[in-house]
């Protein structure tokens, strides 16, 4: 078998086999479960530094890469934290020193960073991690995007996967984003239906990917021993003031930047993806399904048997995508109706992104309904999808639950 050579960053030669593959060339199919295309996603970005603490259901995750750093399959430190919130300090501080950070956490181990979320965020430091979604109280190991979306004003970016190679795709997108815009990005998975489920999966080339995510270069907050600063110091009104006007500036930014890497990285690696997805969205659709992550998956095969019924998958969740959204449904006629499948539930009476799409529709006349399913991991099989169409036509109030019982 012909092989090649690639060059790190860091100098460090590897060999990797040329392969032809009949889809995607310079790529292998592989057989792996979710958490394994995060792991493998992290690799193939060559993070640098890997802080660690298991909690189900994100275990395999930081599990598989302490098993490819061992076997020397990855340049990387990995060190097991004491707890969720020392994880992130020790991201942190390695962001800081000029690292390429990955690691994972679930429930109530983001919870318990939520801190170090902020700090990390409003310190502008490039990060990606991996957040297999999971509820908190009563205790709860199962699909839900409660813990993620509770931490949606931390400041982080936060893309949600669809399948396993969307989740490895996003992570090796993210990195590029975050290194360019200096905001750290959250991926997130859910929990058994994605993480513990096997699927195929492309796997780039390991040329492939440096090509397209060059080394990562110091930036502003970056530790620098020959220009010494001080971190995280007390700051006066004016200078705080001027720090956030440059993360809202940045952030504003993310929108175009985050369309336009999907787009660079559709014709590098021949798989497109957007902020958002519009499925049969025109002037015929009379309903449209709004979705997150792997029940957007059975909602595509129900509504193939409904011709007049479309579905917008959210990807990019923070920051909205107001823009990419308002186009989405821009063709809708004046008596559409739009149903919001929520798998969480924040203590209000709507769900996370009811509240967001009501952000990003101000003004329009859009009539829209929230439905909660799937909460604490219950199946959203395609009878319920089924359900929550026939409740839109026919009986439905502002807040919606379903199969409840």
């Amino acid at each position: 078998m012909k092989k090649e050579k690639s060059q790190n960053g860091n100098g460090i030669a590897l060999e990797e086999p040329l392969l032809k593959a009949s889809k995607y060339p310079r790529h292998i199919q592989m057989v792996m479960k979710g958490n394994y295309a995060a792991a493998e996603a992290a690799r193939l970005c060559r993070a640098g530094f890997i802080p660690a603490y298991p909690i189900t259901p994100q275990t395999t995750i930081v599990e598989r890469l302490s098993e490819l750093v061992a076997e020397g399959k990855i340049d990387a430190t990995y060190i097991n934290m004491d707890s969720e919130h020392s994880v992130f300090a020790a991201a942190m501080g390695a962001a800081i020193g000029g690292e390429r950070v990955f690691t994972a956490t679930a429930g109530q181990g983001l919870f318990y960073a939520h801190e170090v979320l902020q700090a990390i965020a409003h310190f502008r430091l490039p990060m990606v991690v991996c957040n297999v979604g999971r509820p908190s109280i009563p205790w709860n190991i199962w699909s839900d995007q409660s813990d993620s979306l509770s931490q949606r004003d931390t400041g982080w970016i936060q893309f949600y996967g669809e399948s396993s190679q969307e989740v490895l795709d996003t992570i090796i997108q993210a990195y590029v984003l975050t290194e360019k815009v200096r905001i750290p990005v959250l991926v997130v998975l859910d929990a058994f239906y994605q993480s513990h489920t096997s699927e195929n999966v492309w796997v780039p080339g390991q040329n492939l990917v440096d090509r397209f995510l060059p080394p990562i270069q110091p930036g502003p907050m970056t530790l620098d021993i020959k220009h010494p600063r001080s971190f995280g110091g007390l700051l006066p009104p004016e200078h705080y003031n001027r720090m956030n006007y440059s993360f809202w500036k940045a952030m504003n930014e993310v929108e175009n930047k985050a369309e336009e890497i999907a787009t660079d990285f559709g014709a590098h690696f021949g798989r497109p993806y957007s902020n958002v997805e519009a499925v049969n969205i025109g002037p015929q659709t009379k309903l449209v399904l709004v979705t997150l992550s792997s029940i957007t998956t059975t909602a595509r095969g129900v509504i193939r048997d409904y011709p007049e019924i479309g579905l917008l998958k959210l990807r990019l969740f923070k920051p909205f995508p107001k823009e990419a959204v308002r186009r989405a449904l821009a063709p809708l006629s004046g008596d559409a109706l739009i149903a919001i499948v929520e798998r969480n539930f924040l203590g209000d009476n709507e769900g996370a992104i009811m509240q967001e799409m009501k952000r990003a529709l101000y003004g329009a006349s859009y009539k829209m309904y929230d439905f909660f399913a799937g909460t604490g991991g219950k199946d959203v099989p395609p009878v319920t999808i089924e359900k929550i169409i026939h409740r839109a036509f026919h009986q439905p109030e502002e807040a919606n639950w379903i199969d409840v019982g």
